[in-house]
């Protein structure tokens, strides 16, 4: 009888947190299955308030209310680079659907090639509960290797007189999509600083490329038929112009260095000219005559 009553007991208390299961729906949905080593491992993990009442999401104590079960292809637990991930607070209405975009090689070290098991956990405390997603299958790999070159980093920049390599890569986002990759690292160290696409990438022509004379890197390539992505990277690795360029007939956009060492793109036609009408482009207003012409 002592036995069945702690049985009962013990059920009470299970069916009274059944409905709090119910009260937080949580999903992952990682961007890609497939990454190159080093660049962001994204995905968004969306957030469903069925508890008939707004809810707080916030830091307890040392805790924060996101978390992440990452594993690698053995199943070992891979150990978090730092242990607070310092999401910020949330209040979720009734009701709400909340999307958060989330980063998890940014706390986790996933940069062995392999693949990796990720399941993100949400803690409620209010009711001391947590909720846990289903897990996510990635796998993590290496681009293909197109060009890299060595630079110094100017003076007036953070570690100025020591060296950083440029890298260009491919790599097949699927069985069709191909991008082109851009990686900055230490070239002495090793160590990489940033990995990330710049563009789609079409392999009927090979991407070209220059270094101005504060180092920054050009990159023309090409991205779909008769189109083109002109980008421009500083030494820290940051994208600080994107412009899409189009064949002209037989005129096709190029990389032109001056003797200054700057760097530009010349042929073709821009975007920005593709979306200027016509007569705008050939046709002046009487009032943009020069003064003193005789008016026929």
């Amino acid at each position: 009888m002592k036995h069945f009553r702690i049985f009962l007991y013990i059920a009470a208390v299970l069916l009274a947190y059944l409905p709090a299961t119910a009260q937080i729906q949580a999903t992952l949905k990682m961007d890609r299955a497939l990454y190159v080593s080093h660049e962001p491992i994204t995905g968004t993990l969306t957030i469903i308030n069925r508890a008939g009442q707004d809810l707080v999401f916030g830091d307890s104590g040392r805790l924060s209310w996101l978390d992440f079960t990452v594993t690698d292809g053995r199943g070992n637990m891979v150990t978090p680079v730092q242990h607070h991930l310092n999401e910020r607070p949330i209040v979720l209405s009734s009701g709400q659907t909340y999307e958060h975009e989330v980063t998890v090689n940014r706390y986790y070290p996933m940069a062995n090639i392999g693949t990796y098991r990720v399941r993100a956990s949400v803690s409620f405390p209010q009711i001391n509960r947590v909720f846990q997603t289903t897990t996510q299958s990635i796998q993590v790999t290496e681009g293909q290797a197109m060009w890299n070159q060595i630079v110094g980093v100017p003076q007036g920049h953070v570690g100025a007189g020591s060296y950083r390599e440029y890298s260009l890569m491919t790599f097949y986002h699927g069985a069709r999509s191909r991008a082109l990759y851009f990686r900055l690292k230490n070239s002495d160290s090793g160590v990489v600083y940033r990995t990330y696409p710049i563009g789609d990438y079409m392999s009927l022509r090979k991407p070209t490329h220059a270094i101005d004379k504060q180092n920054q890197l050009h990159v023309l390539h090409m991205s779909g038929p008769q189109r083109y992505k002109y980008t421009v990277i500083n030494i820290e690795g940051d994208p600080v112009t994107q412009e899409n360029f189009y064949e002209k007939g037989a005129n096709r956009p190029q990389l032109d260095t001056t003797s200054y060492g700057e760097v530009s793109v010349i042929g073709g036609i821009s975007e920005l000219e593709m979306a200027t009408p016509y007569e705008e482009t050939e046709f002046r207003l009487l009032s943009d005559r020069p003064a003193g012409l005789p008016n026929f």
